[in-house]
């Protein structure tokens, strides 16, 4: 592989890009045709990238998912917050703890398996941040609706790991017939949230200070970059969250001096497009088309209980706030994405449980299996349903809006 990487890389960036500008240019956001080719270039049709070697490539998945992280945050202004701040905690936990009530019940309802509903229900209420906001930047989109969409699949993340914390313990208990941890129920989740946004928070006073002084374009872009890479590899290192380590980073180097550090933001938004264009062609690369049969009933009522928690929680949510008219008509439809979160919790649930013996190891596979071919099946869903929603609310410049400013 080692010599043929850059050959690789190279073909991958540049056919990549085509496919992305023909989805384009028949109305569908460029990020399904980047998913659309890694799927084409995968273990699925032609195996040039196989799963083993996506492995060892995982260091680019995590740099891309950590300049979301630090975009998403840079958006995240205190002047927001100070104005949306409510709002946006209300939707949260509308959208949120609605999609795993709908999930449990229904997978409750048909399996009466408790364990099982209750982690489905734990690992729905997260929102995969990457496809999404790449839409919003595709179409340079602005307004309260994009600016609620920002927060909240930030914010996603970090309720996804305090539920699953709850969930997982109670799963525990009910497999093995242990004593409920408190540690795993809600120190640990708490432990990993507060450590993340501390340590992205430190280093984001870090680089406050240490840019100014330095003038040149090029040494404040290897600065930034370099931060964003230290950032990620204390949090894989401290088994910390991320996506939330660098959203911290951003969101204090945007507060502090918001005019100051504008073009630092730019300057990064600049260097990254062929980052995410393969970082989205690995998603499609790892999705195996082969699972979709497998979803089952199981995968069908996930599928729906998700999407309609979702949809209604963000619908009431946005309407017991006071949200504009905008976000409560169309946010709910730029929350299906699910990725990279909800796989790795997934994939702890597999490690973990596997050793609670057959009923525990069942438990993991079928939650592997239905985790992974959901995905599949939203994430080519939820970026033109994201498209739709910022049209629909008149927030893309030009023509093509349909509403404006919240009001019909």
């Amino acid at each position: 592989m080692d010599t043929t990487i850059l050959l690789l890389f190279g073909l991958l960036l540049i056919v990549g890009l085509s496919f992305g500008r023909l989805f384009e240019r028949i109305g569908i956001p460029q990020v399904v045709g980047y998913i659309v080719f890694g799927v084409l270039v995968g273990d699925s049709v032609l195996g040039l990238l196989s799963e083993k070697m996506l492995d060892k490539l995982a260091p680019l998945t995590y740099l891309a998912l950590a300049f979301i992280g630090f975009m998403v945050g840079g958006e995240l202004k205190k002047s927001i917050f100070k104005k949306y701040g409510q709002q946006f905690f209300v939707i949260l936990l509308s959208e949120g703890l609605l999609a795993m009530a709908m999930v449990t019940v229904l997978v409750f309802l048909w399996t009466q398996n408790l364990s099982l509903a209750l982690l489905l229900g734990a690992l729905c209420s997260a929102t995969a941040p990457a496809a999404t906001v790449d839409v919003l930047w595709e179409y340079r989109s602005r307004g309260p609706l994009t600016t609620t969409i920002l927060a909240i699949v930030a914010l996603d993340d970090g309720l996804a790991l305090i539920l699953y914390g709850f969930a997982y313990a109670f799963a525990g208990v009910l497999v093995t017939g242990g004593p409920l941890s408190i540690q795993v129920m809600l120190v640990k989740p708490l432990t990993e949230i507060l450590g993340s946004l501390l340590i992205g928070g430190f280093l984001g006073f870090l680089l406050n200070f240490a840019l100014p002084g330095l003038k040149l374009k090029d040494d404040r872009l290897v600065v930034l970059v370099g931060s964003v890479m230290l950032a990620s590899g204390i949090a894989v290192l401290l088994n910390l969250s991320l996506i939330l380590t660098n959203m911290a980073t951003g969101l204090v180097l945007t507060n502090i001096h918001p005019d100051r550090n504008e073009p630092n933001f730019d300057l990064v938004k600049a260097f990254v497009p062929p980052i995410y264009i393969l970082f989205f062609i690995f998603v499609g690369a790892r999705m195996q088309l082969a699972l979709l049969p497998k979803m089952g009933v199981i995968g069908l009522l996930y599928v729906l209980g998700r999407t309609a928690g979702k949809w209604i929680g963000a619908y009431w949510g946005a309407r017991l706030s006071h949200a504009p008219v905008t976000v409560q008509k169309y946010l709910g439809f730029a929350l299906f994405s699910q990725a990279g979160v909800a796989i790795g919790l997934a994939l702890d649930i597999y490690q973990h449980f596997s050793q609670f013996g057959p009923k525990g190891t069942l438990i993991g596979h079928t939650i592997i299996n239905i985790i992974a071919a959901t995905t599949l099946l939203v994430q080519i869903i939820g970026p033109p349903s994201v498209k739709y929603a910022i049209q629909k609310a008149g927030e893309i410049p030009g023509p093509e809006s349909t509403e404006h400013n919240g009001k019909e």
